[in-house]
């Protein structure tokens, strides 16, 4: 008699029952974690913007449009970045849905100066972000 090697339907069944529960925890952490990686976007370019007017700012003890300051607003498929409309303020708008974030907010921070004993001091620190569910992808914002 021949001795075959090879598994058992039973344990093969076992096997991608273990599989699929698995792929069913990981599944919906795997689609968090990618929205949370698209919404990082806006507070760093953001941050970036700030530093920029930050430095033009301290220099010069006024704030001035993008352009003025050495900043370019980036082509991003998440967001639709606006410099423009305030000198110091920018805006991070949700272009195209992610997660449980839809195509309405918005990520903003702006430049605010403060006269005290004759001093005039630049400074920007007016974050705001979306409330939840899009604002909850940026706890640190």
């Amino acid at each position: 008699m021949k001795l075959q090697k090879g598994f058992t339907l039973i344990e093969l069944m076992v096997v991608i029952v273990i599989i699929g529960i698995l792929s069913a925890l990981a599944i919906p952490k795997m689609f968090g974690v990618s929205a949370k990686a698209k919404a990082a976007e806006a507070p760093g370019v953001i941050a970036n913007y700030e530093t920029l007017t930050s430095a033009y700012a301290q220099e010069t003890g006024a704030v001035a449009a993008s352009a003025t300051i050495g900043f370019q607003e980036p082509t991003s498929k998440w967001f639709l970045y606006d410099g423009t409309m305030v000198p110091g303020t920018i805006t991070g708008t949700v272009m195209t849905a992610f997660g449980d974030c839809a195509a309405t907010g918005v990520w903003s921070s702006g430049a605010y100066s403060v006269t005290e004993d004759g001093f005039t001091t630049m400074g920007v620190s007016n974050h705001t972000k979306p409330a939840a569910p899009c604002g909850a992808y940026t706890p640190n914002f």
